[in-house]
């Protein structure tokens, strides 16, 4: 389950071509730190016309009369109910994501967690954080989430994160972790057939890519978002 993240920081080290359309898209953004649902956030997803994979601005959560933000999909049951119709016509994306969050702990002493991608592109960026809360995070390799998106002719332009059994360290806090496709299953999973189900395609392209996570303060009680600030930076 993921109900926040950050598509921030990011510069051209993150690669190029399409990868490079995703970092000029999110200028265009209104924030990317503390993404919620409802929120515009970017993806990317196939040009039916040209079949360039290209980024696009879209609100995160598909909206329903019951629910008008449904920002999680299990990824178990895209074969049925409300999104089958996704699957079957191929509207699948990936959402580039820095950090996501969850929490631990009883209700009134939640800690937060943030998870990010294990790779590191370069050297501590941020001066301005670093000086006043400890070494600037490294920045990371995006992580590349699973999602299915919607054209809403009343709402607008919408999308949905893929959702799978928590694994790793996520399980220790969570039993739900978004579905995260490794660099390489990127454009497999943009281009599959809308005929292959969702059995047939786990079976081959297992999910999950290497994380870090650290305990951080909670971004939802900044007034200033950016990057997750580690707690020990306070000590």
């Amino acid at each position: 389950m993921c109900n926040l993240y950050d598509i921030g920081p990011a510069s051209a080290k993150q690669g190029r071509g399409w990868r490079r359309l995703v970092i000029e898209a999110m200028q265009k953004l209104p924030k990317v730190y503390g993404i919620r649902k409802t929120d515009p956030g970017l993806v990317v997803r196939r040009n039916d016309a040209t079949g360039d994979l290209c980024p696009e601005i879209r609100h995160w959560g598909f909206h329903r009369p019951f629910n008008p933000a449904i920002n999680n999909a299990r990824i178990e049951k895209l074969d049925s109910g409300m999104w089958k119709p996704a699957w079957e016509a191929a509207r699948r994306c990936v959402i580039p994501v820095a950090t996501f969050y969850e929490w631990s702990g009883a209700k009134g002493h939640k800690q937060t967690h943030a998870f990010q991608s294990e790779t590191r592109l370069g050297d501590a960026i941020d001066s301005s954080r670093a000086s006043e809360s400890g070494p600037g995070p490294a920045e990371r390799e995006w992580l590349w989430m699973a999602g299915l998106w919607e054209d809403d002719p009343e709402h607008g332009p919408r999308y949905t994160m893929l959702t799978t059994a928590a694994e790793g360290m996520v399980a220790e806090i969570h039993d739900r972790m978004p579905a995260i496709l490794r660099k390489n299953q990127v454009e497999a999973f943009l281009t599959l057939s809308g005929k292959v189900s969702v059995a047939e395609w786990l079976d081959g392209h297992p999910l999950s890519a290497p994380l870090e996570e650290f305990r951080c303060l909670n971004p939802l009680k900044s007034a200033d978002p950016g990057p997750p600030i580690e707690d020990g930076f306070l000590f």
